[in-house]
């Protein structure tokens, strides 16, 4: 597991009991630094697509979208450097589908690993905060807002609100298993893609600033203070799985 965060970057290497902090560079045109701010999700065994900022050195602050094929350790440029901050991306293959600090009412939509975008507009006035993707079907979507959670079926051409839970979080684990995780840290399970809600029983306490499944179908948190929990019974209890220092 990596965990990006303003204090710095780590590693959770599984069964390891406190995560390990390292630090990440890039270079591109001659510019060079260490990075902060890291959002990251995995293509592959080691290799991350990302965004997030410089820390110093000779590199823009906003990097843009970036990619690492040693787990994270060294990176390079993809597409916006100097203009564009993502706080919010998700793979599949060559598609990426992002969310721009800068414009935060729109959906950005990739078909070349993130080389050039196109935008969708967002399901509603109110900021899209997170955005997931059906894993069995990359053309379903769903984004939680201040306004609820809307589905799209056609890549962001259409939306639908179905769930009025403000500013949740979501995690889509795998056939009919949309989850959701509102202000309060309580989790909310869809079985049939987001048509229908109901509670797990489980809360992590409070809204996550990330929370992401696994291939496994476990779910991961990332909390305000640097607390990373895990749930392996689909959101009904939680443990804390490491802490950053």
């Amino acid at each position: 597991m990596l965990i990006g965060s303003t204090s710095g970057s780590f590693r959770l290497p599984a069964g390891a009991g406190s995560p390990e902090e390292f630090k990440p560079t890039m270079a591109d045109a001659g510019k060079s630094g260490p990075l902060i701010d890291l959002v990251v999700r995995y293509e592959g065994a080691d290799k991350l697509i990302g965004s997030g900022h410089s820390k110093g050195g000779t590199l823009p602050q906003n990097i843009g979208l970036v990619r690492s094929a040693d787990g994270g350790a060294t990176w390079e440029a993809v597409s916006g450097i100097g203009e564009i901050d993502y706080h919010d991306i998700e793979v599949d293959g060559d598609m990426v589908v992002a969310l721009r600090t800068d414009d935060p009412n729109s959906v950005q939509l990739s078909k070349d690993g993130g080389k050039t975008f196109e935008g969708r507009a967002a399901p509603a006035a109110a900021a899209a905060l997170d955005i997931a993707v059906n894993p069995d079907n990359p053309k379903q979507w769903a984004v939680g807002s201040e306004s609820g959670t809307f589905i799209s079926s056609n890549e962001g051409a259409s939306w639908r609100q179905r769930d009025t839970t403000s500013s949740a979080k979501l995690a889509w684990a795998g056939p009919g298993k949309l989850f959701s995780a509102g202000l309060d840290g309580k989790i909310r399970l869809s079985a049939d893609d987001g048509k229908s809600w109901n509670e797990v029983g489980g809360t992590i306490g409070a809204g996550p600033k990330d929370f992401v499944p696994a291939p496994d179908g476990k779910l991961y948190a990332y909390l305000t203070g640097g607390t990373v929990s895990s749930s392996a019974d689909g959101g009904k209890t939680w443990s804390e799985l490491a802490a950053l220092r």
